[in-house]
């Protein structure tokens, strides 16, 4: 039997919503109360934060200090959080207990001579429309057209700045539920891009880990030239893919290097078998280490000894290979 894809979350009406979400500390009554109330007030409830770059087309959602962020939490926690076992072992960005470091180990490969393609999927959150996240729960996860609507609502917001008159809405950048439904709504996708590469680079060792909107594929004795061919293959199919919603790379940050030549991914360093911290994460360690060795007073000491000590538990996480320590 063939396993299923997708998961069966199955809601009917904003009544089962409203039970799905609810528990000890929030009651059936308050649950569908906040549902309600956020239904009602949801333009009121978010707005873009400082950390937006307009410049670059991305607008970051806030919804700090409003009942919106509660539900949204929830939502995430209760409804798309307790399928992320089904998600695909090359897939680990926003995900409960997966991380960078492990997306950067799985690419690693025993064999001498390994090169990596490194892609960034431009815009990842504004690419998927309000449209797909409805087809999501209501084609793929067997919600009805009513849960399905006030699903894809509370989960988007209109293309752009707030405040303009953009008929697109889409996943919000900064919302809670945004990292898992930006990954369940391009999962065929993802699928057949690991697929591809499979069947593309067999008998070369091929990985591939997938980290948000960060693409790493590896593989041994395949050299620069072969991994360019595949580099054009995967932004083709990346782009036609779905002709209504194409999903591109950002060229600016695509590269081809092997792993001899130093290959960063992640911020990690690659090597055979191994990981160390990248050469942004060493240089701001040596900055801290200089600043400890000049005259320094209580306050700004302390300061750099926790840096320091933030260093050390993060060097310590890379050797664990991104699994928390044993309590």
């Amino acid at each position: 039997m063939q396993k299923k894809r997708y998961p069966n979350i199955n809601l009917s009406r904003k009544e089962d919503i409203a039970k799905r979400i609810s528990g000890k500390k929030l009651p059936y009554i308050k649950a569908r109360a906040l549902v309600d109330d956020v239904l009602r007030n949801f333009d009121k409830y978010w707005y873009d934060s400082d950390a937006s770059k307009p410049e670059d087309g991305k607008f970051v959602r806030s919804a700090v200090g409003t009942p919106l962020v509660k539900l949204l939490e929830l939502v995430d926690a209760k409804i798309l959080a307790p399928y992320d076992k089904m998600v695909p072992s090359f897939i680990f960005g926003g995900l409960s207990g997966k991380n960078h470091i492990q997306a950067a180990y799985h690419l690693l490969g025993e064999q001498k001579g390994r090169t990596l393609l490194k892609m960034d999927v431009r815009r990842f959150f504004e690419q998927i429309r309000e449209r797909r996240v409805f087809y999501l729960f209501y084609s793929k996860c067997g919600c009805s057209k009513e849960a399905a609507q006030i699903l894809a609502r509370l989960c988007c917001v209109p293309l752009g700045p707030k405040g303009n008159s953009n008929p697109d809405h889409t996943i919000a950048r900064g919302f809670a539920t945004s990292p898992r439904l930006a990954l369940w709504c391009n999962l065929d996708l993802f699928q057949r891009l690991e697929w591809k590469m499979r069947r593309k680079l067999r008998g070369h060792d091929p990985r591939i880990a997938i980290f948000v909107d960060d693409i790493g594929i590896t593989a041994s004795r395949i050299g620069e030239g072969k991994m360019e061919e595949f580099r054009a293959f995967a932004e083709k199919l990346l782009s036609d893919f779905d002709a209504n919603q194409p999903v591109p790379t950002n060229p600016a940050k695509t590269d081809i290097i092997d792993f001899a030549n130093g290959a960063q991914h992640l911020g990690l360093k690659l090597g055979r078998n191994k990981l160390s911290a990248g050469s942004k994460t060493r240089a701001r360690r040596d900055s801290v280490r200089h600043a400890l060795a000049q005259p320094l007073n209580k306050e700004e000491r302390r300061y750099f000894v926790q840096k320091r000590r933030a260093y050390h538990v993060y060097d310590k996480l890379i050797k664990r290979r991104g699994q928390p320590a044993e309590k």
